[in-house]
């Protein structure tokens, strides 16, 4: 059978190419393009080694190792030791993890053994696995594609979960605790007397809250205008209705309840707070369920009853 070198080093050049690109990502380092360039073809020289002398040097795992920490030295420099050892333990994981992907690969598309010699494999002889080659034609720029995009959205999460807090308020007798997200960009008060306001679900609050306010919600977004009570509507001297205008809509109105305080646990510390108003709003906050009201960033000016070490 004829081997093809060069078709075989072109694909492993292309996965050591696609290898250290992701590496990249991942860690968020200084991408030089010709510098994983160097790293890929230090890498590929592998395969031209093994159809040499020098095959059986090649093939011991500390000569591997040795050319792992040089390729990653090509490709992303040396700055300190810790950025070199995260710089090669990510590639080992990457590597590992594309490489069992390709495995499952060819097993899934792994075809009838007779119709593979008769047909494919006869096109494809010596110049390696054409499921490897598919990869790499198609599945590079895809991959690629689909990194970038899923480590923007585990970065943006990670950043919203580093902004989650727990707060539990309490109404008269009555205490609920409530998933919240610190949002600096609710920046929503009280017209008249200044206080922040925090916007929650009012779904979250359904056994909480009288039903008759649930019902003056209905009204308001109605008729724009105060709600009727009656005089046995609890917590009516708790009612407040803020004016405050969504991006691309007109100036609306908001129903808001003025509780007794609120304890809110974020970033290792407990805070404690009476100045505030409950938001009502029947949308959904969060599609992935994190939390059902959004906090102002003043709430967490109150005192500091808890420092968790």
């Amino acid at each position: 059978m004829t081997v093809y070198l060069d078709a075989i080093w072109l694909l492993n050049f292309g996965f050591d190419f696609l290898l250290l690109k992701i590496t990249g990502l991942i860690l968020k380092r200084q991408i030089v393009t010709w510098r994983l360039i160097l790293g890929a073809f230090i890498g590929s020289l592998i395969v031209v080694l093994m159809f040499t002398p020098a095959q059986g040097l090649v093939a011991n795992p500390f000569v591997k190792m040795l050319i792992s920490f040089t390729i990653i030295l090509a490709a992303f420099g040396f700055h300190r030791l810790r950025t070199f050892l995260e710089n090669l333990t990510v590639f080992y994981v990457t590597t590992f993890a594309v490489g069992g992907g390709m495995l499952a690969v060819h097993y899934a598309l792994q075809v009838d053994q007779r119709f593979a010699n008769e047909t494919i494999q006869s096109l494809t002889s010596g110049l390696g696995d054409p499921v490897s080659w598919v990869f790499v034609l198609i599945g590079f720029p895809a991959l690629l594609y689909l990194s970038k995009k899923q480590f923007s959205a585990v970065e943006t999460r990670k950043f919203k979960y580093d902004q989650l807090a727990t707060i539990t308020i309490t109404i008269e007798k009555d205490v609920i605790t409530l998933p919240g997200l610190l949002d600096s960009g609710n920046q929503l008060l009280d017209p008249i007397t200044k206080t922040p306001v925090m916007i929650v679900e009012v779904a979250a609050l359904q056994t909480f809250i009288p039903e008759e306010i649930i019902q003056a919600m209905d009204s308001i977004e109605q008729t724009q205008g105060w709600p009727t009570f009656s005089d046995e509507t609890r917590w009516v001297e708790r009612i407040r209705i803020i004016p405050y205008r969504a991006v691309g809509k007109e100036t609306t109105l908001m129903l808001a309840i003025k509780p007794d305080k609120a304890v809110i646990h974020h970033d290792s510390k407990q805070y404690e707070t009476s100045k505030f108003l409950l938001g009502l709003t029947k949308t959904q906050l969060s599609s992935e369920g994190d939390y059902v009201c959004i906090l102002h960033p003043k709430m967490l000016q109150g005192e500091v009853v808890e420092q968790v070490s």
